[in-house]
């Protein structure tokens, strides 16, 4: 198995640990005007991607991508088909980019837009609307930005850390647009989309299990 794939079979496992440990914060945040149970569908996601990666064997870092994307969408629910198109997608990119892709800040940033591109498709979000993508389509273009004046793969990944923060925190200013919250707008203004916030918190630890001591504050209301 390569270095890469080792790399991406670490990090799903570490998102998976996250996902368990802010599981309560996520279902409160989702109680505001959904059913509260955002951070257990999410915990039931990501345990199925560990389970899947906990033996690589010798798949490349794209199959483990694709194979950990068929993984999350058996979940179901409405996040299932979203992070599971989403690995999908990100697999698929770097088949055709090749492993070392994810060395390189250009090609990294590829598969990560392919990977949320994928998901804006399958779930119709825009920015504005109060979901994940408010998180998902800055970090990806910023990441994209960066890596196009020539950061490294780290600087690269911190700034769209940090453009996931801030979408992260401007949902709270945002009424929900979309899905079961819409029915009760005014009473998710003033709070952090929960989302948005398991999605900040998947960029925030996978970027941290690479580079341990890039900083950005957890800004998870909660």
């Amino acid at each position: 198995m390569s270095e890469t794939a080792k790399v991406v079979a670490r990090t799903l496992t570490a998102v998976t640990r996250e996902m368990e440990e802010r599981q309560d914060v996520l279902d409160r945040l989702d109680a505001v005007a959904a059913d509260g149970d955002h951070g257990a569908t999410m915990v039931l996601g990501w345990r199925a991607v560990a389970a899947e990666v906990a033996e690589p064997g010798d798949r490349t870092a794209a199959q483990l991508l694709r194979d950990a994307g068929a993984a999350f969408a058996d979940v179901g629910g409405s996040i299932g088909p979203l992070w599971g198109t989403a690995l999908l997608r990100a697999g698929r990119a770097l088949d055709d980019l090749g492993g070392d892709a994810l060395r390189d800040p250009r090609g990294l940033a590829r598969v990560v837009s392919a990977g949320v591109d994928g998901m804006a498709q399958r779930g119709g979000a825009r920015e504005g609307d109060k979901t994940l993508m408010d998180v998902m389509l800055p970090a990806a273009r910023a990441l994209d930005q960066a890596a196009a004046a020539g950061a490294t793969v780290e600087d690269a990944l911190g700034a769209a850390l940090a453009a996931a923060a801030a979408g992260l925190e401007h949902t709270a200013q945002l009424s929900a647009r979309r899905g079961r919250a819409r029915r009760l707008a005014d009473r998710t203004l003033g709070h952090q989309d929960a989302g948005a916030a398991s999605a900040f918190l998947i960029w925030r630890r996978a970027v941290v299990v690479v580079f341990p001591h890039v900083e950005v504050a957890d800004v998870v209301a909660g």
